[in-house]
C-alpha cells in the first residue's frame, strides 16, 4: 500500500503577533487559509486544526457584528485564559446562532496567523471505575422489607 503525500503547505506555519501600531481588538486573529484572508476570533487550536468565528461571515449569516464583538469583549475581559469562546455562547444561549459562522481550518491549508491563537487543551478524558458486582454467596438469606 502507498501513503499519498499530503497536498497541504509544505511550509511550516508562521504565527505573529498583532504589528505594534495595530490599534484594533487584541482578540482578533488574520488567518491566511489558501488564498483567502478571513478575520476570525479563535475558539480553539489543535495540532490538526484551528476552529474560529469568522467575523467576515456576521453579515451573511444576519448577525449584528457590533453585538457579536461586545459579547467576545466581554468573555476576552474575564475568562480566555480559562475557557473556549464557544463556552462563552454556550453559557449565554447563542450558540445555535453562532454556529453559523464557525469554521474548522485545517492547519495543513493554513500558511499564516496574525493574531492570538489559543490552545485549550481539551482531550482529557476522565477515568471512572466501576466496582463488578459480587455474587450473593448460596448460603445467605435475603430479607426484603415493605415500608409504607
Amino acid at each position: 500500500m502507498v501513503k499519498r503525500k499530503s497536498k497541504g503547505n509544505h511550509v511550516p506555519l508562521i504565527i505573529e503577533p498583532h504589528p505594534v501600531d495595530y490599534n484594533g481588538y487584541p482578540f482578533i486573529t488574520l488567518i491566511q487559509y489558501r488564498d483567502s484572508h478571513d478575520l476570525t476570533v479563535i475558539d480553539n487550536a489543535t495540532n490538526k486544526t484551528i476552529t474560529a468565528f469568522v467575523l467576515d461571515k456576521c453579515g451573511a449569516a444576519g448577525l449584528n457584528e457590533e453585538a457579536v464583538i461586545s459579547v467576545i469583549a466581554e468573555w476576552y475581559e474575564h475568562h480566555a485564559d480559562s475557557y473556549p469562546l464557544s463556552f462563552e455562547f454556550s453559557k449565554k444561549g447563542i450558540s445555535g446562532v453562532m454556529s453559523s459562522i464557525i469554521q474548522s481550518y485545517p492547519i495543513d491549508f493554513v500558511t499564516r496567523v496574525i493574531g492570538p491563537l489559543p490552545k485549550f487543551n481539551m482531550t482529557e478524558n476522565s477515568r471512572v471505575r466501576r466496582r463488578r458486582k459480587k455474587q450473593v454467596p448460596a448460603g445467605v438469606e435475603i430479607h426484603r422489607y415493605v415500608t409504607f
